[in-house]
């Protein structure tokens, strides 16, 4: 599971700071009590009796394709998805998580993200910062030549003007999935 999933999915079951440690309560969207947002841009339930297991997670890329990290039937996480794109056009991540009290009802969690080509290789995460013109490279948890990382994330970097950060993990051979802030 991507870095970014694990994320998604221990704020959604209450494991991030300022979210309560009870799955499911008190979670903005799902409740009338006012928490802090979170890391995600959408939290929504979905009716999914066909999809197995206690958690999922999933990319939403723009063409509409799922990529999903679990092995589940085909078709079995398109409820969530769709619940998801009430609020939110892909390309995103999402994460969710099995009601326990209510049969094939979840709740989800979802982020928008970028993406961009990548060639093949074994890099699985890249950090970029831009700070006052100076750029900085981390691949796969080591300092880089930012010359070195992969040109599609530099060109989603360069969308942003000033000092600016990238967050990038590899979704498959050919696709990167990232996330980018101004400073």
């Amino acid at each position: 599971m991507r870095d970014s999933t694990q994320g998604l999915l221990d704020a959604l079951m209450g494991a991030a700071t300022g979210v309560p440690m009870t799955p499911g309560l008190s979670l903005p969207g799902l409740t009338a009590i006012e928490q802090p947002r979170g890391p995600w841009d959408v939290v929504t339930a979905a009716h999914a009796p066909e999809l197995p297991g206690d958690a999922v997670s999933f990319v939403a890329l723009a063409d509409g394709t799922l990529v999903v990290d679990d092995d589940i039937p085909d078709g079995s996480a398109t409820p969530l998805a769709d619940a998801v794109e009430k609020e939110l056009q892909p390309p995103y991540e999402a994460a969710a998580v099995r009601r326990e009290d209510e049969d094939g009802l979840w709740r989800v969690a979802a982020v928008s993200v970028l993406v961009a080509p990548a060639e093949p290789g074994d890099t699985a995460r890249v950090e970029l910062a831009r700070v006052g013109g100076e750029l900085s490279a981390t691949v796969d948890g080591s300092e880089a030549a930012p010359g070195s990382a992969p040109p599609g994330l530099l060109d989603l970097l360069d969308g942003l003007d000033g000092d600016a950060a990238l967050t990038a993990e590899r979704l498959d051979d050919t696709t990167w999935v990232a996330q980018r802030w101004v400073l």
